[in-house]
C-alpha cells in the first residue's frame, strides 16, 4: 500500500493491483498497433501468401509451415524491410509499461510468433532493445533470398508454433498467479490456457470468453499498466 505519512486506521485500495513479478508480451498487434508481420506481408509479399494465412487460421498448417512459405514470397532487400518496420506504429503504453517494470524490478519478456528482424528495428526506434526478445529468426541467403528459422520451436508445441509461448514464459518464469500474460491473436491461445492472469484483447478475448478462460479484457496498455500497477489513492 501507498504511504501517505498520516497515521490512520489500517486502508485497502478501492481497485486491488495484480501482485506481479513477471510479465510476457505478445509483440505483433500487442506492442504495434498493426500486426507487423501482416504489414509486412501486404507491402511486400507475392498475394498467395493470404491463401497460406488462411491455411493456418483454418488450422489446415501449423504456424511454422504457414510463416516460412509466407516469408519466401516478400521481395523486399534488408533496407527496405528496416526502414518499413520502423515507421510501424507502436502503442505507446509500452515505453510506461518498459519504465514501471524497471523502477518495481519487474522482469518483462516479449514472446512474439513473428519475425525478429522487425521486431528488433521497432523496438531500437524506441529504445527498448534492451528487453528481452524470443522470435522467429529471419535470415538472408548467399543469393540474397529471405528465409525463416525457428530457434524457439519445440516438438511438444501443440500448436506447431515458430515460437513456442508455453516453453518460453516456463523457462524464464514460473506459471503463477506473480506471471502475466499480455496478448490479442491465435498464438497467444494455448500459453493464455496455463496462465492465472491474462490481459487479452481482439481475438484472443474472444477466444477466452469462448472457452471460458478468465482474462482482464483491455484495448490499450496504459490499460494494462493501470491495473498492474494502481494509482489511484487508497480510501479509508
Amino acid at each position: 500500500m501507498l504511504n501517505t505519512g498520516i497515521e490512520k486506521q489500517p486502508q485497502r485500495s478501492a481497485r486491488e493491483a495484480v501482485d506481479v513479478t513477471d510479465i510476457f508480451c505478445d509483440f505483433d498487434g500487442t506492442i504495434t498497433r498493426v500486426d507487423a508481420t501482416d504489414a509486412v506481408l501486404e507491402a511486400f509479399a507475392l498475394p498467395a501468401w493470404q491463401g497460406w494465412e488462411q491455411r493456418w487460421v483454418n488450422g489446415e498448417i501449423t504456424s511454422q509451415e504457414c510463416l516460412a512459405r509466407q516469408v519466401e514470397l516478400i521481395q523486399a532487400d534488408r533496407e527496405t524491410l528496416a526502414a518499413f518496420a520502423a515507421n510501424l506504429p507502436i502503442d505507446e503504453g509500452i515505453l510506461d509499461l518498459d519504465q514501471r517494470c524497471k523502477e518495481r524490478g519487474v522482469s518483462l519478456t516479449i514472446v512474439s510468433d513473428g519475425l525478429d528482424f522487425i521486431v528488433e528495428k521497432i523496438l531500437h526506434r524506441h529504445g527498448l532493445l534492451h528487453l528481452p526478445v524470443f522470435s522467429n529468426h529471419l535470415w538472408w541467403d548467399a543469393q540474397g533470398r529471405l528465409a525463416l528459422s525457428f530457434p524457439f520451436a519445440t516438438q511438444e508445441c501443440r500448436s506447431g508454433a515458430g515460437t513456442c509461448k508455453c516453453v518460453m514464459t516456463r523457462t524464464t518464469g514460473p506459471s503463477s498467479a506473480r506471471t502475466v500474460y499480455i496478448g490479442d491473436g491465435q498464438s497467444d491461445q494455448c500459453v493464455s490456457g496455463k496462465m492465472q492472469t491474462v490481459f487479452a484483447k481482439g481475438t484472443l478475448r474472444k477466444w477466452c470468453e469462448r472457452t471460458g478462460i478468465p482474462c482482464i479484457p483491455f484495448e490499450t496498455l496504459a490499460e494494462v499498466v493501470d491495473r498492474l500497477f494502481v494509482k489511484e489513492a487508497r480510501i479509508a
